[in-house]
């Protein structure tokens, strides 16, 4: 029994082997779960919650709140002070800042004389000392400049321009400085832009890939530089030998490798390089770099000139605010896929009207008009735009060209040669397969009824003045049937009103007497000749409607007779009726001694 008790008394004593540490684990965790209670209050405190203070150390939540706040901030305020003041030049600062905020004021007590003693106390207490480039760069202080520049006279701007030229890249990337940097470009004279311009050589790539200084960097360039100094900054792009050394006889990327044909590798490599890091930013609005792009556009292979297309079709809107930036677009369009172009169409749309109306942009609208095989997503996506636009486009001087090419494309009369020739040439090279004739043909159709309509709707608007006339001449030129029609009855029944003007330099004028209207109504009568349907020529309509008031007043008006003989040798249907309506007013004729008059009598007397 003994025995039995000191085994089992050992059973129960000792403990099991345990295999592995996980079986522990394990087995703990089962037995703290078990003794658990659903309902038991935790026995562990609450960690206390640790915040950021007001001076961003870490506070815990029992001493965040001060007893007393205004003591609090006053404190911290006092602190603050006294750090600025163990700053060096702080008495500077406090004394500049208040007599920046008198010379601010756009009227003083004193008038300009106090003015002029403010700026030369502020100038003196600045100037020599290094101040000015300090101060350029700090958001409380730059503005201090900023006014200097803008009120003081000539010999100050000079003296505070000597201290600031050589920071003028440090400015350029700082972003209160910049402010300063175009001030100084505003008001300096043209020694101190030439010498800022001069220190930015070496930092033009740099310059133009960042987000600071890349608006001023194009101010400077756009409007200030001149052409050597364009050159200049332009050949930094194409490698690093050019931060350095400046080639005058180097104009454009070709003329880099063309006595050495072995570098264009190297060199189009490293321009490719430099206008990446500017794409990657999507700072293509200036014209340094769409003047680089041009020129790589067309010096590059195939394959960089499809893969730079694919980056920059997004973007076509924005490059195509400048000659050569409307050039690198031109290309994008000529060389790019259908792909390519659909998502071209799909960019302008929102602004065809804007574009249309630029100077540039509207290079960019005719070639996507003459070289884009889908006529029918154009006319969704485009020539829609257009037409919406047509009254803003019509009296506009780049707009009118869009609207005329859509109805006489490539017109010498209409279009400088040299223009229509780089159309030419670009859409030979292109990836455009349609016949350009057939495609011309398909956006008449697609736009001449709306056309017509609007002449239709608005025939004095067309008649305003010898501009309009000649666009509503070549749209009628290029309609046919009811549409044509129609159009032509509303201008006759303005152009037979006796009491018909129009207003030159504020001052009305017989519309007939005009002398570009005049050769307008003219040539409408000549192209009766190019009508079949004799009943709906402009000359048949003018004769039928003309009322014997307006005929009267005509003889009376030499080009009002020329306009006459215009009508009867154009228009062989018509000569009896006239001779008829003319043969009692010879008398008139007879008495007058206008060379017209005496055209138009011998006309109906023959």
């Amino acid at each position: 029994m003994a025995k039995r008790k000191e085994n089992s008394e050992s059973e129960i004593v000792a403990p099991k082997k345990i295999k592995n540490k996980s079986d522990l684990a394990s087995k703990s965790k089962k037995v703290n779960f078990e003794k658990k209670s659903k309902f038991s209050k935790s026995t562990k405190a609450e960690p206390k919650k640790i915040v950021k203070g007001a001076n961003g150390k870490k506070v815990s939540n029992e001493t965040q709140k001060p007893e007393d706040w205004n003591e609090f901030k006053k404190k911290k305020k006092e602190l603050r002070l006294k750090r600025r003041q163990n700053k060096p030049g702080f008495d500077i600062i406090v004394e500049a800042k208040r007599m920046g905020e008198r010379l601010r004021c756009k009227t003083l007590k004193g008038g300009e004389e106090e003015r002029v003693i403010l700026i030369n106390k502020l100038h003196s207490l600045l100037k020599g000392k290094g101040h000015y480039a300090k101060f350029v760069l700090a958001h409380d202080t730059s503005r201090i400049v900023q006014w200097l520049l803008k009120y003081s006279s000539d010999i100050v701007k000079q003296q505070i321009s000597q201290e600031l030229i050589p920071v003028t890249v440090d400015m350029l990337q700082s972003k209160y400085g910049i402010f300063c940097a175009k001030r100084l470009l505003k008001y300096g004279n043209h020694d101190t832009r030439a010498s800022m311009i001069k220190q930015m050589y070496g930092h033009a790539v740099k310059l133009s890939s960042h987000a600071l200084s890349a608006s001023v960097f194009e101010y400077a360039y756009s409007t200030w530089a001149t052409s050597q100094q364009k050159q200049h900054l332009t050949q930094e792009f194409f490698g690093d030998m050019y931060k350095t050394s400046k080639d005058n006889a180097i104009k454009h990327l070709r003329d880099v490798f063309k006595q050495s044909p072995d570098l264009k590798t190297a060199i189009l490599g490293a321009t490719k390089a430099n206008l990446g890091r500017i794409l990657d930013k999507n700072l293509l609005d200036s014209g340094l770099v769409q003047t680089v792009l041009h020129q790589f556009l067309c010096e590059c292979c195939d394959e960089d000139r499809s893969e730079l297309i694919s980056q920059l079709i997004p973007h076509i809107v924005v490059i195509s605010n400048s000659k050569d930036g409307s050039r690198a677009a031109m290309q994008c369009i000529w060389h790019g896929s259908n792909k390519d172009r659909k998502l071209a169409m799909k960019t302008i749309k929102e602004h065809v009207t804007e574009m249309s109306k630029h100077e540039h942009g509207h290079c960019a609208i005719i070639t996507l008009l003459d070289t884009a095989d889908d006529t029918v997503l154009l006319h969704k996506i485009v020539i829609g735009e257009i037409l919406k636009g047509a009254r803003d486009l019509a009296v506009n001087e780049w707009g009118r060209k869009v609207l005329l090419w859509l109805v006489t494309p490539g017109d010498p009369t209409c279009f400088h040669p040299v223009f229509v020739k780089e159309l030419e040439e670009g859409r030979q090279k292109s990836n455009s397969k349609k016949d350009p004739q057939i495609r011309r043909k398909e956006i008449l159709e697609y736009s001449i009824e709306t056309l017509l309509g609007l002449i239709g709707e608005e025939p004095e608007f067309w008649l305003g003045n010898s501009s309009l006339a000649y666009e509503m001449l070549a749209i009628v030129r290029s309609g046919r049937g009811e549409g044509l029609k129609k159009a032509l009855e509303s201008l006759v029944q303005v152009i037979i009103n006796p009491d018909w003007t129009i207003k030159i330099n504020d001052k009305g004028i017989s519309g007939v007497e005009d002398a570009g209207i005049h050769m307008v109504l003219k040539k409408l009568a000549k192209n009766d000749q190019n009508i079949e349907n004799c009943d709906c020529t402009f000359g048949s309509l003018l004769i039928n409607s003309i009322s014997d008031e307006t005929l009267q007043k005509w003889l009376g008006l030499n080009r009002g007779c020329f306009l006459l003989v215009a009508v009867f040798e154009n228009n062989s249907a018509l000569q009896d009726n006239m001779k008829t309506k003319l043969k009692e007013h010879k008398k008139l004729l007879k008495s007058q001694s206008l060379a017209g008059s005496q055209v138009l009598l011998k006309k109906i007397t023959e």
